[in-house]
């Protein structure tokens, strides 16, 4: 082999570098190739197989009980059917021993009653009235059923204070009488020793309270003769049903009355 002369050495530098650009270049266009070229996917599946489960146990046989059900309703079938013949030997038995009932034989008419006059019609008594304190209309305070004339009290004897004196007189029982609203007049009479009748009159309110009483309420008034009067609050009264006829009042000097109507 000989040396190389200094103007081979360019050439030959020149050679070697195309030669590497070129097998870099055939490189460059594999790679290229290479990663546009479709590539078919890898798949790797890896199977596990695992025992099977146990069979499940195998239901259980209805027949046994169905065959027992069917058995019973054969046997009570059997029962029905033995009451049913029984019940229809004893009907036809009982028919047996029904006679046929005969017609009824032509009966002559009986003779025509001889007509007897009428007696008078008898009067019936009227209803009663009403209570004159029912339950449902005192509840409902309702002042209508007042209106009338009531009793108050019983007659008695008092002490009744005349001209500057007292006297021992005979008290008559009280009179009031209502208007339909609850408004009217009470009335009460003492007959005294020393001054005979004394009259008192006063106007009289009826109002019911939130408990279930009913109140009355009046003025103080001069009575007749006029040396005596008659203070109105002593005198209001506050009264409470008892029953359907019959109601307690008490005034303000603790006295009870009795209130019924007349």
């Amino acid at each position: 082999m000989t040396a190389l002369s200094h103007e081979d050495r360019p050439r030959w530098l020149a050679a070697l570098l195309m030669g590497l650009l070129l097998i870099l270049a055939l490189l460059i266009g594999s790679w290229f190739l290479r990663a546009c070229a479709p590539v078919g996917p890898l798949t790797s599946v890896s199977t596990h197989e695992t025992p099977a489960p146990p069979a499940p146990e195998p239901p259980p046989d209805p027949t046994p009980i169905l065959k027992a059900s069917l058995d019973h309703a054969e046997a009570d079938g059997q029962k029905l059917r033995t009451e049913v013949a029984a019940l229809e030997a004893e009907l036809k038995a009982k028919l047996a021993q029904c006679k046929p009932v005969e017609p009824p034989k032509p009966v002559a008419p009986p003779p025509k009653p001889v007509e007897r006059p009428k007696p008078p019609p008898v009067a019936t008594a009227p209803p009663p009235p009403p209570p004159p304190l029912p339950a449902d209309r005192w509840a409902q305070k309702d002042l209508g059923m007042l209106q009338g004339c009531w009793r108050l009290g019983r007659d008695t004897e008092g002490n009744i204070g005349v001209a500057g004196g007292t006297q021992r007189c005979a008290v008559r029982a009280g009179r009031i009488c209502f208007g339909s609203n609850g408004n009217g007049e009470r009335q009460t009479t003492a007959q005294c020793p020393g001054t005979g009748t004394i009259t008192c009159t006063a106007p009289i309110t009826a109002r019911f309270g939130n408990d279930n009483s009913l109140g009355t309420t009046q003025p103080a008034v001069r009575c007749n003769p006029t040396q005596t009067s008659w203070n109105g609050p002593p005198n209001s009264l506050t009264c409470r049903r008892v029953s359907d006829t019959l109601a307690i009042c008490r005034d303000r000097l603790n006295f009870e009355h009795e209130f019924r109507r007349e």
